[in-house]
């Protein structure tokens, strides 16, 4: 079986930490949690809410959950920092003062892919079992999942047509990023190129990296959920710097095409969550 090692970035996040860890734990060999606690990606104050709390206080009898609190400045730069860490085979030649050798280079063994993951970016616990699957046929360097955006509730999907949400989702021990979730500048070049000379665009493919189908499985992004000062505050704590709100974004948001999906039709460990009232619709919300 494939070891999955889980980096999750999370500021203020006590809405979704819990889901999170309740989706992640059954799957990966160990969870990582990064977070600035106090302070957003600029150095910024920021007022901390319950995600600390909730974290240290969710079960974890088996160990795999670490809490790295740092003051990163930069989103890739703090991935890429607890990736290497990882990989840095601080048990060899360790002598035990009491826990078996054996167990401590188990506990230090590398995973054969991280699972990149923001704590908003809620996998489907039905579903990610055939998404590894999948990545265990194929062993790309990297592979994208397609993510499914929510607007104001957990009802209201944005069609990809509408606005397409691919990330990394899984890297290979040793691949890094280079900005935010771009791995190469160089892929995203020759894809400019290939685009430009109107010729196929094989520049994932010539990268070693691969997109997960839709039909095999995705995951539920829940950026855009809530009222105004949810946007308000997850918009100016966001690694896409910001210094003032703009109320244009949450009239942008309310503006998007979305197509209704029942509450029944929604992952399981999404529907039996515990969400703020208005996380979900009774009925179809109309757009003109």
């Amino acid at each position: 079986m494939m070891r999955i090692h889980a980096i999750c970035l999370a500021l203020n996040e006590e809405l979704y930490i819990e889901t999170q860890l309740r989706t992640l734990y059954p799957f990966c060999s160990g969870i990582s949690i990064l977070s600035q606690y106090d302070r957003d990606w600029y150095g910024r104050p920021v007022r901390p809410d319950r995600t600390a709390d909730k974290l240290l206080n969710f079960p974890d009898p088996e160990g795999k959950i670490h809490f790295v609190l740092r003051r990163w400045r930069d989103e890739a730069a703090a991935r890429n920092h607890e990736m290497l860490s990882l990989l840095a085979r601080p048990a060899r030649r360790v002598q035990s003062h009491g826990s078996p050798p054996g167990e401590i280079r188990a506990f230090h063994t590398p995973p054969d892919y991280f699972l990149i993951v923001d704590a908003d970016e809620i996998y489907d616990v039905a579903t990610l079992p055939a998404i590894l699957a999948y990545l265990e046929q194929r062993r790309p360097r990297g592979m994208r999942v397609l993510g499914y955006n929510y607007a104001r509730t957990w009802n209201q999907r944005v069609p990809p047509e509408v606005e397409r949400f691919c990330h990394f989702g899984f890297l290979r021990p040793g691949v890094l990023f280079s900005y935010l979730r771009v791995v190469s500048w160089n892929e995203s070049r020759l894809a400019k190129a290939l685009r430009w000379l109107r010729l196929p665009d094989v520049s994932a493919r010539l990268f070693g990296f691969i997109e997960c189908p839709p039909e095999v499985g995705v995951f539920h992004h829940g950026w855009c959920l809530g009222d105004d000062e949810r946007l308000r505050l997850k918009r100016m704590r966001s690694s896409h710097r910001s210094d003032t709100w703009d109320p244009a974004y949450a009239a942008g948001v309310d503006a998007l095409r979305t197509d209704f999906v029942p509450t029944s039709e929604l992952p399981r460990n999404i529907r039996e969550a515990i969400w703020p009232d208005g996380y979900f619709d009774q009925l179809p919300v109309a757009h003109s």
